[in-house]
């Protein structure tokens, strides 16, 4: 029985994966990699940078260091955040509403989650349920960060509900014993994007946040007559 969620944050909570894409799709080049922003969120949504840098290293033949390349994109990106951040429309509400506890799993590290909760607002929401890729040793689509949340937490695994943009974040939460939701409410998804979170294993694609929020109640989560306007 589902008793706990966990929350991806970039695509979820928050709108950044359009933003963070668009400055790889701008970087990439001058390491010899064209991608576009679509490609690049298709194939590495919900990735942490270590795992996506030694993909690309691997895919086209390049050196780039990780450190360097993230450190890159994050200074740009915080300087993005800061005027064009934004939250997923209806999240406040539905996390206000939820009736059962829960807790943050992302594949950013720690210092951009308490940037982007903070210019959000979304931080006091989770308190100290916030984990990252950066506490475990392998991010999405490996279990780690998924099953640090639970384990600290003190939930079981099998009563937790993932709610995920990106396979590798769906498949990251089946490894952990979790059910999943696919999310596609933020700007970087659209409808067909479902098809690659049902085939991963997610139980249901949400729409957009009052698609989710009638979701959670219909499985007891949200508290009784709450519902979205």
């Amino acid at each position: 029985m589902i008793g706990n969620i966990i929350f991806d944050c970039d695509g979820v909570l928050i709108d950044s994966e359009i933003l963070s894409f668009a400055v790889d799709e701008r970087m990439l080049p001058e390491y010899g990699i064209t991608l576009n922003a679509t490609e690049i969120a298709r194939s590495f949504g919900g990735v942490a940078y270590r795992e996506m840098v030694a993909e690309l290293n691997a895919r086209f033949g390049v050196n780039i260091d990780p450190v360097a390349y993230q450190e890159r994109c994050e200074a740009e990106l915080a300087r993005i955040f800061e005027t064009d951040l934004e939250v997923v429309a209806g999240m406040p509400d539905l996390l206000a509403d939820l009736s059962v506890p829960f807790a943050l799993a992302s594949g950013s590290d720690l210092g951009r989650l308490d940037l982007c909760l903070g210019l959000t607002g979304l931080d006091g929401f989770f308190q100290n349920r916030i984990f990252s890729a950066e506490q475990v040793a392998r991010g999405k689509p490996a279990p780690d960060v998924f099953l640090l949340a639970a384990e600290t937490c003190r939930w079981s695994p099998e009563s937790c509900l993932v709610i995920e943009d990106s396979p590798s974040g769906v498949i990251a939460a089946k490894a952990a014993g979790m059910r999943a939701v696919g999310f596609l409410g933020g700007a970087h998804r659209s409808e067909r994007d479902g098809d690659g979170l049902r085939d991963v294993g997610a139980e249901y694609i949400a729409g957009n946040s009052s698609d989710l929020h009638y979701y959670l109640r219909d499985l007891g989560l949200i508290g009784v007559g709450q519902i979205m306007g």
